[in-house]
């Protein structure tokens, strides 16, 4: 477990890093509002790791500690991912409507509603794990669970291009776009393995 919770730091030195070129935006309120979306979704990333259970299975470590792990990932991930906006909003001094309305009037503004999108989505999770958990079967809890594959994907697309650290250090880029593509693989092979598992299910031999 020790080597995974290594993993984990690893991955968010990169942006770890950013800290200390507060300067390129010009104030700490700016950088850090960055830096949370990128630590949240590292985060959310491993989340989404832990929580393939082909995944688990492979490995000896106790699936409690797993899941607690899991949880843990996912909690502080969908903090860091909800404070990136409201900061924003807040220093660019505009109204709570910023975070919700869309706009496809520019480029730019395509980008910020793909983050728009994604933090609709992580509301919609989140509510649903928590203050609404009791009322929603696991079937539907499930199903709206699955809306993090949608949810991650608007978080990385969201950056690209406007992401003032992105576009001023081009290995930060890379490396964005190593786990965006890394993220796309996983979610091919978590797919068709979920496929896999309904057509042997749906088998006439399994009848």
């Amino acid at each position: 477990m020790g080597g995974i919770i290594l993993a984990i730091v690893i991955s968010l030195l990169p942006f770890l890093y950013l800290f200390t070129q507060e300067h390129v935006l010009g104030n700490f309120t700016f950088a850090f509002a960055n830096i949370a979306g990128f630590i949240g979704a590292v985060l959310l990333m491993w989340e989404f790791v832990l929580g393939i259970r082909e995944l688990v299975k492979k490995t000896s470590f106790n699936p409690v500690i797993f899941m607690k792990l899991h949880i843990f990932l996912g909690v502080w991930g969908m903090f860091f991912v909800l404070v990136h906006p409201i900061l924003e909003m807040f220093s660019y001094m505009e109204k709570i409507t910023f975070l919700f309305l869309p706009d496809l009037s520019s480029s730019i503004n395509i980008h910020i509603t793909y983050g728009r999108f994604a933090l609709l989505l992580v509301l919609l999770i989140w509510l649903t794990s928590t203050f609404l958990r009791k009322y929603v079967s696991h079937k539907k809890w499930l199903n709206i669970h699955y809306l993090s594959y949608p949810m991650m994907f608007f978080v990385f697309v969201h950056a690209l291009d406007i992401g003032s650290f992105l576009t001023n250090f081009i290995l930060i880029k890379i490396y964005w776009l190593i786990l965006l593509a890394l993220y796309l693989v996983l979610i091919i092979w978590r797919i068709s393995r979920i496929l896999i598992r309904q057509k042997v299910t749906n088998s006439p031999l399994q009848k």
